[in-house]
């Protein structure tokens, strides 16, 4: 009775914090398992931790850590490794790669434990992606090929598409066009063949991608989109059809098609506005800032620009705050527990003083009195340390409010030294490259993708006549 009581607040909770596209009373549907075997409810709780990574991740880290919780009393060992796969996704989600791979490394140890080739794959998948996103390129592929080898294996083979999707993500990081479409087009037969509609429809957005940005194939690209937004609208996956509308009205942009482009660039725009997309609808507003000038419609292009903005700096203030926050709270936890040390510093102190006093009164005052010097002295010096500390927080919080430094160019100076000038969005990346940014920080920056920013620095590195970022940075300072 106790457990069924313990499990029904365990519901009224997730109802309270869960939110996003699920409502409270299809949330209590999904939950009937509450009343069935415990390995029943915690498969539950993990796949809906699972389902709300990508939507809402923070819904699903209480999803995933009240499972790890419950898994303790029902003694269910072997699950912890699904679970430790959902917190692992969650906190990829929440762009904190440290914690992801903590948990994905726990959930190997679990998954080799009981033999578990199903949370293995998942762990290196994850480990796959965190190690993309953080531009360990080699890491990233290793991991991607163990899923690959482990599936084809396992006869996983949905796991082993989304392997090859991500290898040829890989290869496209790498800029290795064909190599990319290989992996892209054996993933879409995967796909094709158990009918995973999402994942071949990706699979042609990618495709779709490359042909546009790298090989500039505008026909076939856009007859890729085409059959792409078909499955997307067949299966009702709103945020693929809005990414596939963007690349599309990109694609007609570049194809000189400036009124379809506008049709579906606005068409892309009120879907992410209807998800809240809100980085896809900066990057739809410069995209429609971009046609209306190419159509000459100079005021449009102006408010496009400043519907941009106007995101942007909305997405910049919330992170600062959020960022600020964290900050703060660990400013204060640390506070906390440095009062209490040098409370229990204190007391310890006092304690020894009393024992001191007990012995002999002449051998006690010399010795009691150079020990209470010298821990007054250590007290003051731990004080010390810890104040400065403190005062290091409080730097860290304001420096979130300042901006960093970087090179500063000029780019008619630039240019005039130059056989073929370079653009203002290749000036841009080429002042966050030499500023010691990567490849992700710069993408998030100007609200474009990592393909996109390497296509560029490519084009900046062959104008420059440099090989890399190194080259690049001695070029530019000594031109500076």
């Amino acid at each position: 009775m106790l457990l069924k009581c313990l499990k029904w607040l365990t519901l009224i909770l997730l109802c309270v914090t869960v939110r996003a596209q699920t409502t409270i009373s299809s949330l209590e549907l999904k939950l009937q398992e509450l009343d069935e075997a415990d390995r029943n409810y915690l498969t539950t709780l993990t796949k809906l931790a699972k389902e709300y990574a990508e939507t809402d991740p923070d819904t699903a880290l209480v999803l995933s850590n009240t499972a790890l919780r419950l898994s303790e009393s029902f003694d269910s060992d072997e699950l912890k490794g699904q679970i430790y796969v959902a917190l692992s996704t969650s906190f990829s989600y929440l762009a904190n790669y440290q914690q992801s791979t903590t948990y994905s490394f726990k959930a190997i140890e679990v998954a080799e434990q009981y033999k578990d080739t199903v949370t293995l794959i998942d762990a290196f998948n994850n480990l796959g992606i965190d190690y993309m996103m953080q531009e360990e390129d080699q890491k990233a592929i290793d991991y991607f090929k163990q899923v690959e080898l482990l599936s084809r294996q396992f006869g996983d083979t949905l796991r082993w598409g989304h392997a090859l999707n991500n290898l040829g993500m890989m290869a496209g990081f790498n800029e290795n066009a064909q190599v990319e479409l290989d992996y892209y087009d054996q993933a879409a037969s995967l796909f094709q063949t158990i009918g995973e509609k999402e994942g071949y429809a990706n699979t042609l957005l990618n495709s779709g991608t490359v042909y546009t940005l790298v090989l500039e194939q505008y026909q076939t690209a856009n007859a890729l989109y085409d059959q792409a937004l078909e499955v997307f609208r067949e299966i009702g996956m709103s945020s693929g059809v809005q990414n596939t509308l963007q690349s599309k009205a990109e694609n007609l942009m570049y194809m000189g098609k400036l009124g379809e482009a506008k049709a579906m660039a606005l068409e892309a725009l009120q879907i992410a506005q209807e998800l809240q997309f809100a980085q896809d609808e900066v990057y739809t507003y410069e995209l429609l800032s971009q046609i209306a000038y190419d159509m000459g419609e100079y005021q449009t292009a102006v408010e496009y620009l400043k519907s941009k903005n106007e995101i942007e700096s909305k997405i910049f203030t919330e992170e600062k705050s959020r960022q600020i926050a964290e900050l703060e709270t660990k400013y204060q936890t640390e506070k906390k527990e440095q009062e209490l040390a040098i409370a229990s510093l204190q007391l310890l102190q006092q304690k020894r003083e009393k024992y001191l006093l007990v012995g002999a009164l002449i051998f006690i005052m010399v010795i009691g009195g150079f020990i209470i010097f010298s821990l007054k002295q250590k007290s003051r010096l731990k004080q010390k340390l810890l104040a400065e500390e403190i005062e290091n927080l409080r730097l860290k919080i304001n420096s979130l409010l300042g901006d960093s430094d970087s090179i500063k160019l000029s780019l008619d100076e630039l240019n005039q030294k130059l056989h073929q000038p370079l653009t203002e969005r290749e000036f841009e990346i080429l002042n966050l490259t030499v500023s010691d940014k990567t490849n992700q920080e710069i993408a998030e920056e100007v609200f474009v993708s990592v393909n996109t920013v390497k296509y560029h620095l490519k084009n900046v590195y062959e104008k420059l006549g440099v090989n890399n970022r190194k080259e690049a940075l001695h070029l530019i300072v000594g031109r500076s």
